[in-house]
């Protein structure tokens, strides 16, 4: 026959509240050990996921921007150097895939392998070619401020760091300007690229009002031009303003 097991009040309540303080200490042991377990994951991270890739392109500015997002991508998934390097080959395709086959062994860091991306696919330019990419183009009526002195100062970041101040990049710019901004833009006025930049776009707005307005008023004048009486077949006003019309009907109603 079974015991009955008889408990006070104060007893259950005692019960109950040791119940809860273990659960309670048991869901935080969970969440410690899944937290670790997240941190683990994260610090075994890899380029699985990465969705920046490079085929071999031997262009200075596609190599430097391919390895500026898989360097952040490293960092925000916090990939040690060991995992990138061996997983880097998982970026690489078509003829930058081939080419790693046969240089993988000489990168045993994850530097060395960043360096010889830089070394086969984007080769250091010698200072007097990248002067003749510079002064190569003029800025033509199309191309827009912000465009055209990005690319210029692209050219000019491949030289050493201490080659040029922005004082003598700007001296070195300037020149190369389209002669309807520098109409309005003086040498002297300019400290900075920002300020070329903003002076430049100041310009560019205004030439855009004043084509809108052009264009405004040149469709106006046509459509003045254009209007043709169709009672009297004369230009610049209609049927209903026609004065000969307004005439004509007065002579008849006098006639009647």
């Amino acid at each position: 026959m079974a015991q009955t097991i008889q408990m006070t009040n104060e007893q259950l309540r005692e019960l109950i509240e040791a119940v809860r303080i273990s659960a309670v200490s048991a869901a935080g042991n969970a969440a410690a050990a899944g937290g670790a377990d997240a941190q683990g994951a994260k610090a075994k991270g890899s380029f699985s996921a990465c969705t920046h890739n490079f085929g071999g392109t031997r262009d200075h500015d596609v190599v430097e921007e391919f390895i500026t997002n898989i360097v952040t991508y490293k960092e925000l998934e916090n990939i040690s150097d060991e995992n990138a390097l061996k997983g880097i080959s998982l970026l690489f395709y078509g003829l930058a895939s081939t080419w790693w086959q046969g240089v993988r062994k000489e990168a045993t860091t994850w530097n060395d392998a960043i360096a010889l991306i830089r070394e086969h696919f984007s080769p250091t330019k010698p200072a007097y070619q990248v002067y003749m990419e510079f002064f190569q183009n003029k800025q033509e009526d199309h191309d827009h401020i912000d465009t055209f002195v990005v690319h210029k100062r692209a050219l000019l970041a491949q030289l050493p760091s201490d080659r040029h101040d922005e004082e003598t990049e700007l001296d070195l710019l300037y020149g190369l300007l389209n002669i309807k901004y520098r109409k309005h833009i003086s040498r002297q006025t300019i400290q900075s690229f920002k300020d070329l930049l903003e002076q430049g776009r100041i310009i560019e707005h205004n030439n855009q009002e004043d084509e809108e307005l052009a264009a405004t008023s040149k469709n106006t004048r046509g459509s003045k031009r254009t209007t043709r009486c169709t009672y009297c077949s004369f230009r610049g006003h209609t049927f209903e303003h026609c004065r000969k019309r307004q005439k004509d009907r007065q002579e008849e109603n006098h006639d009647d």
